[in-house]
């Protein structure tokens, strides 16, 4: 059998990692969020009503472009399912590692708009994309729905003394705890990289799509061989 990458829990922790580390860093360094637009929105008719329109263009247009963002990862997801294109997954990996590292780059440094704007967009794609862990849902980019998770779970477990309770509880305790050691490891390394703590990002998330690209050549490799060596299971019965 194949395997499922991008439902692999590595994966689905390593994105959580990086959706708490860009909402951090994105707060720190421009006072809006790139991906959790329930705040942007509340900040930005608290400010409308202080006339810090400048702030306030920021987090819309943040919203705007993650809306657009989650539009563009739906037509992928729906037309790569019906052209049976099954990587694109990685290849959105590979995209958003590269905007990351670009975005890294110093020529952006005094864009903060347009920073802001791009990782909305980006991140809202990795949201789509990649929304389960062995089947089970999870939110990648931020925590209120894990946590949520995470109490009826703890909840559960306590109560029934079941394992499927117990996988529950400890799918979104992992999750959870990606998300605040993201936040956690953004604030640490901002103080001493800054700006570039974005191409720590792109960088991890480069490691991530070339270690998801050869689990996906060795599962193929594999079946490949086991279709060599067996033809006859590829017969019908």
């Amino acid at each position: 059998m194949r395997q499922n990458f991008h439902e692999h829990p590595s994966v689905g922790w390593v994105l959580t990692f990086i959706g708490g580390m860009v909402d951090s860093f994105t707060y720190m360094r421009y006072k809006a969020f790139a991906s959790a637009q329930t705040g942007n929105l509340i900040l930005a008719i608290i400010e409308s009503f202080e006339k810090e329109w400048p702030t306030v263009e920021k987090k819309l247009l943040s919203t705007v472009c993650f809306v657009l963002g989650l539009l563009l990862a739906k037509w992928l997801k729906f037309s790569c399912r019906q052209q049976g294109f099954r990587f694109w997954r990685l290849g959105l990996l590979y995209l958003e590692a590269l905007t990351f590292l670009i975005l890294g780059s110093s020529i952006f440094i005094g864009h903060a708009t347009l920073v802001t704007m791009v990782l909305a967009f980006i991140t809202a794609t990795q949201w789509i994309a990649f929304d389960k862990i062995n089947g089970r849902a999870y939110t990648n980019l931020f925590t209120t729905g894990n946590l949520k998770g995470l109490s009826i779970g703890f909840f559960d477990f306590v109560i029934t003394r079941t394992d499927e309770k117990g996988t529950q509880f400890f799918h979104y305790l992992m999750v959870v705890l990606a998300f605040l050691s993201g936040v956690g490891v953004s604030v640490y390394c901002y103080a001493y990289l800054a700006y570039y703590t974005l191409k720590l990002m792109g960088m991890i998330l480069l490691l991530l799509s070339l270690l998801q690209t050869y689990v996906v050549w060795r599962s193929y490799r594999k079946e490949a061989n086991m279709l060599e060596h067996h033809p006859e299971d590829t017969k019908p019965e």
